[in-house]
């Protein structure tokens, strides 16, 4: 009987040892797999390191594409973040996250016409998804206690009629109590709260940087174009008139 029950205390510890392990590969390819379905851009990660007891995940080089139409690399960049988690969650459908640290995540900023690459794909999360349909209750939810983002680095860069190449440094910024009820945010809904986060902050660098000085000028410039012409048309027509008299 000694014999059975230590082969099954044994048996119980190599399962848990086994799901541990398993838990940072589990994390990635939800990750890789989810990300895309929500944000309808690729989403890649290199590794997730999880230390089951204490709760602590690292995530290495997050990186997520560019919207369609806005050419090819990343749109965000994160060389790592850290992550303090209620790991039994990640085991059912609500996962918790108590904190999420992310330090200078990189934000590469591309227009086209009017629209932003990060309004594109704030544009995605409105999109639905191939999951849509099936029961609220088997949506994975988040649950974010906090989340803190610093030294967030700006990359911007137009070649169209407002020609301008920045890298800035934007403020620091925290979200907290996202998801906190008892049922969580779907991750479009924690990635929608994010963007609008995210998005002031781009507008108001971009000011700050001068593009809003480059579309004065652009309007000043363009009205002194329709001003000469006007002026030239004005004068052809005098000339005419003094021609006919």
């Amino acid at each position: 009987m000694k014999k059975i029950l230590i082969g099954l205390t044994v048996l119980v510890g190599a399962s848990l040892a086994l799901i541990y392990t398993q838990l940072g590969p589990i994390i990635k390819s939800g990750i890789e797999s989810q990300g895309p379905e929500v944000l309808k851009v690729s989403v890649s990660v290199e590794h997730v390191s999880l230390e089951p007891f204490s709760g602590h995940a690292k995530i290495s080089k997050l990186v997520i594409g560019q919207p369609e139409g806005f050419g090819d690399g990343a749109l965000t960049s994160l060389g790592s973040f850290s992550v303090d988690l209620d790991v039994a969650s990640l085991l059912s459908d609500h996962i918790i996250i108590n904190e999420l640290i992310v330090d200078e995540p990189l934000l590469d900023v591309r227009f086209k016409g009017k629209q932003t690459n990060f309004s594109a794909l704030q544009e995605n999360l409105d999109l639905p998804t191939s999951s849509e349909g099936t029961s609220a209750q088997s949506e994975t939810t988040l649950t974010i206690k906090k989340l803190i983002v610093r030294a967030p680095r700006l990359l911007a860069k137009s070649e169209g009629l407002i020609k301008f190449d920045q890298d800035i440094i934007l403020a620091d910024f925290t979200l907290s109590d996202l998801g906190t009820d008892e049922k969580g945010l779907a991750p479009r809904e924690i990635a929608r709260h994010i963007m609008d986060a995210v998005q002031p902050q781009i507008a108001k660098a971009l000011i700050a940087a001068g593009a809003s000085d480059k579309i004065k000028k652009i309007a000043e410039k363009a009205k002194s174009k329709l001003e000469k012409r006007v002026g030239g048309l004005l004068g052809k027509l005098n000339n005419k008139k003094k021609k006919q008299n």
